[in-house]
């Protein structure tokens, strides 16, 4: 039975690492993200720190910049480093809108975070949900948290799809974490860790 058990587990690994995933990030500079709402934002190194000043703050990149994000699947917002909730519960969130600019017009992830959870989490915005927003000219990305006071770092923020030419490879993409190994829920792990990682896009079982 016990064997049995290995080679399903296996089988399905193997179903798992099948896809290969292409990557392109979005970059993390003063030039892309263009204001700070609430919020002082400052970047050093590939790295944003976002500082909330009132209630309520955001960071936001391409107001006057339309991309065409049909062909991807995902947009992904690596966020580490977040303090100041004082024991509360607080929610971090990342918009996508088209060019019309209106709330109804949009897609979103959500995260809702508690004072522990001072670890590096992942927002994930699913382009295939069934929203108005008109992917053909998607304009807005803004990561918006609460409370008062808080502060988070984004360490990256990538596109991802799977890769249906086989000469599609995530290596050919520049991809500036190149070498950082994930676990699945997308947090950083080092090389002693055991189990299914992500390291280059590729998904991998380390034993």
């Amino acid at each position: 039975m016990k064997k049995i058990f290995t080679l399903v587990v296996a089988a399905l690994a193997a179903v798992t690492m099948s896809a290969e995933l292409v990557q392109e990030d979005i970059v993390l500079d003063e030039a892309t993200w263009t204001w700070g709402y609430n919020s002082t934002v400052a970047f050093n190194e590939g790295i944003m720190t976002c500082t909330l000043t009132a209630e309520y703050g955001a960071a936001s990149m391409g107001w006057g910049d339309n991309r065409d994000l049909t062909g991807w699947d995902k947009i992904i917002v690596l966020v580490e480093n977040m303090n100041g909730c004082d024991g509360e519960w607080w929610k971090l969130k990342a918009y996508l809108r088209d060019s019309t600019e209106s709330e109804a017009n949009q897609m979103e992830g959500a995260l809702g975070l508690e004072a522990e959870d001072n670890v590096q989490n992942y927002l994930v915005i699913d382009l295939h949900q069934e929203k108005a927003c008109d992917l053909t000219v998607a304009r807005i990305l803004a990561i918006q948290c609460q409370p008062n006071g808080a502060v988070f770092k984004v360490s990256r923020v990538y596109l991802e799809k799977e890769a249906e030419d086989p000469t599609e490879a995530v290596e050919n993409i520049n991809v500036r974490n190149n070498g950082i190994r994930y676990n699945l829920l997308g947090q950083e792990v080092g090389e002693d860790y055991k189990g299914i990682v992500i390291m280059n896009g590729k998904k991998m079982i380390v034993r």
